[in-house]
């Protein structure tokens, strides 16, 4: 099995949905702003169970979030009620983790609904173009200019510790 990738698409708006995880010091991540809403790449060694923690957050936000978990052809896709799985139910119980996937509501085989958006990002990362490693996302100083995905989409950083400045009063 290749190694897991994790997205969270939100219909929140992204600098509300930055303000919000940098006010509670989730991160890091890096939010990807999407005609739809924003996609989230959380930190790969978070797993589906925190990714699952931090949708949750991000319905509070948006009202919606669905998380997708998929290595190779196998996928998990879940948005809090209803979780698809695309091939067997050994190889996404094995991506989820075993207690995670007991756990999860209405598990259907099936496919999870994504917006083609959503769908771009996804084929971005698995062609290495985004950096989902985020546990050390670098500055702009550093790499941050150069990784791929910034040339074909807009990333914006989330870390801990570091809260955007809040916009002037007027």
């Amino acid at each position: 099995m290749r190694v897991p990738r994790t997205l969270i698409w939100t219909a929140a708006p992204t600098a509300e949905l930055q303000r919000a995880l940098h006010r509670e010091g989730s991160g890091p991540a890096a939010l990807v702003p999407v005609t739809s809403g924003t996609v989230l790449l959380p930190a790969r060694q978070g797993g589906f169970a925190a990714a699952m923690r931090l949708a949750a957050r991000c319905r509070e936000i948006g009202g919606t979030a669905l998380v997708l978990r998929w290595a190779g052809a196998t996928r998990v896709g879940s948005d809090g009620v209803r979780t698809t799985y695309r091939g067997s139910p050994l190889s996404a119980m094995r991506l989820v983790g075993p207690v995670t996937w007991w756990l999860l509501k209405g598990r259907e085989r099936g496919e999870a609904d994504l917006t083609a958006d959503v769908t771009q990002v996804v084929g971005l990362v698995d062609e290495g173009r985004a950096d989902t490693h985020v546990a050390g996302l670098p500055s702009a100083r550093s790499r941050l200019a150069d990784l791929p995905i910034n040339t074909l989409l807009p990333v914006i950083p989330v870390t801990q510790g570091a809260a955007p400045p809040e916009p002037p009063l007027t």
